[in-house]
């Protein structure tokens, strides 16, 4: 169950530097090769649900050794939401296992199914960039 749990909250930095440029054009959001992952959680607390995986994408981006991308948002219904770029299944694969094994990352995990309500909501589409 953690193992489902950890490869459904992959988690971050930001999106390929998606803001605006200069020329006002905004970059894409990923490349063909990589994996997109979009979290929903209905989340009961949704402010402290956001702080928390605000927190847990500062935490991968310093301590994963898969790096990834990751932003924080909020779905049109209301749900927390992640959207997590990865260069590859397999990397995919190898962060979901390191989260899995990494205590910080488990705890962040923690506080945000305390402060979503259960994490069986959690839910995950993944996406296969052509």
């Amino acid at each position: 169950m953690r193992f489902v749990i950890s490869l459904l909250m992959i988690s971050l930095t930001t999106l390929a530097h998606a803001g605006h440029h200069e020329k006002g054009e905004i970059s894409k959001a990923a490349k063909s090769g990589q994996l997109m992952v979009i979290y929903h959680w209905p989340c009961e607390n949704l402010e402290l649900g956001l702080k928390i995986l605000n927190e847990m994408i500062t935490y991968e981006s310093g301590a994963s050794p898969y790096p990834y991308s990751a932003v924080s948002a909020v779905h049109e219904d209301g749900a927390l939401a992640s959207i997590d770029v990865h260069s590859s299944a397999a990397s995919f694969e190898k962060a979901a296992e390191w989260q899995n094994k990494d205590s910080e990352w488990q705890r962040l995990f923690m506080g945000m199914a305390d402060a979503c309500g259960s994490a069986d909501d959690l839910t995950a589409k993944i996406l296969n960039v052509r």
